[in-house]
């Protein structure tokens, strides 16, 4: 097994655990939260969750056709994704935009925070694997 190999594996079970944890979290805050806010934040986190889980899926079918410098370049990549996504929660958190009435103020902060959370949490595990290739 070559080094970005082992990068990719350690890289998709930290993302299976991610994955797993938002999906669960975010399941039980949908279902049982108090206030919109908080289901709108769990409807967020359990929808990035299960996006976490199928990209970690699809890594480990593909971990032995990783190379370094491809691993290297959409780590990078991601990471600058990642910042976007931190950018974009930061303002539904701020301005609470409601898409003409589709959702509350309230809802879009729900959102707005869940989305800075996961994009903040990939940033870290992206950036760190990336330096590590």
């Amino acid at each position: 097994m070559t080094s970005a190999q082992r990068v990719a594996k350690d890289l998709g079970r930290r993302l299976l655990w991610w994955g797993g944890g938002s999906v669960a979290v975010g399941a039980a805050a949908a279902l049982g939260g108090g206030s919109p806010a908080v289901r709108a934040f769990g409807i967020q986190t359990a929808g990035w969750g299960a996006i976490d889980l199928a990209i970690a899926g699809i890594g480990a079918a593909r971990s032995t056709e990783v190379t370094a410098d491809k691993l290297r370049k959409t780590l990078w990549i991601n990471t600058g994704l990642d910042v976007v996504y931190v950018a974009l929660g930061a303002h539904l958190l701020y301005h609470r935009p409601t898409f003409g009435g589709r959702v509350t103020p309230e809802q879009s902060s729900g959102h707005g925070a869940a989305v800075v959370v996961q994009g903040a949490a990939l940033l870290a595990l992206d950036s760190v694997h990336a330096k590590r290739v």
